[in-house]
């Protein structure tokens, strides 16, 4: 003992604290609200409101086995509806089992940026659904020389419905401290417009018609437990 120094007893006990503090964050449990053996192609009606799917190959980007995106998500769904008295949406839903520092949902004004477009007027913002329930979503635009996108987008970790890439990573670490780790889904919607006067107004009436149609048992995955049971 007595070759021990009270440097050596604080060391040790530092890395003891630091060893219980990983240990701590070793998720042992899962939280998964997509319910087994369900699809987000059978999820979601082919009608919504106004707004019906038209099959458009063109806006579904291949997947090939061992891609990155592959592990990221589970299932991926790219839709574009269409309606005669409003404007086409473009719906893209990416569903993962597990949101870890390795696999997680990436945030569209992240992707956008990685594949050439300048995004702007990005801001959070809350999302009627019915008198006294609303989604936290975020907001954007994205252009590029040929085109431009008006989007509206929220995402949702376990029960958490973080609006940047900072509450996110705060929402996971809190589910690792709190032993687990949790499904996720990013749901966006789009028109191929600037932001003029009464787009985000469609956009939102889009997605207040999907959350809608969706079937009770389905509308956790979606949106979380909490928001789903107010829906009820």
């Amino acid at each position: 003992m007595s070759g021990i120094s009270r440097r050596d007893v604080l060391m040790g006990g530092a890395l003891l604290s630091g060893a219980a503090g990983a240990a701590a964050l070793v998720p042992r449990d899962r939280l998964v609200l997509m319910p087994k053996g369900h699809e987000l192609e059978k999820l979601v009606p082919q009608t919504l409101g106004s707004w019906r799917h038209v099959p458009s190959p063109g806006i579904v980007m291949p997947r090939t086995e061992g891609s990155l995106s592959a592990k990221l998500y589970g299932q991926v769904l790219s839709r574009v509806y269409y309606s005669e008295t409003r404007l086409p949406v473009i719906l893209v839903m990416a569903y993962g089992a597990v949101q870890n520092d390795l696999l997680q949902l990436h945030r569209p004004e992240v992707c956008y940026t990685a594949v050439g477009f300048e995004v702007s007027g990005t801001t959070a913002a809350k999302l009627p659904l019915r008198s006294g329930v609303e989604l936290p979503i975020r907001e954007l635009v994205a252009r590029s020389d040929r085109r431009i996108e008006t989007i509206t987008y929220w995402t949702r970790i376990g029960d958490d419905l973080p609006t940047n890439g900072t509450e996110q990573r705060v929402a996971k670490l809190r589910q690792q401290w709190a032993g687990y780790v949790a499904d996720g889904i990013l749901v966006r919607m789009s028109c191929a417009v600037p932001p003029e006067p009464g787009v985000r107004d469609q956009l939102a009436a889009f997605a207040r018609e999907l959350v809608k149609a969706v079937p009770a048992v389905d509308l956790p995955a979606l949106v979380g437990r909490p928001i789903a049971a107010r829906m009820a």
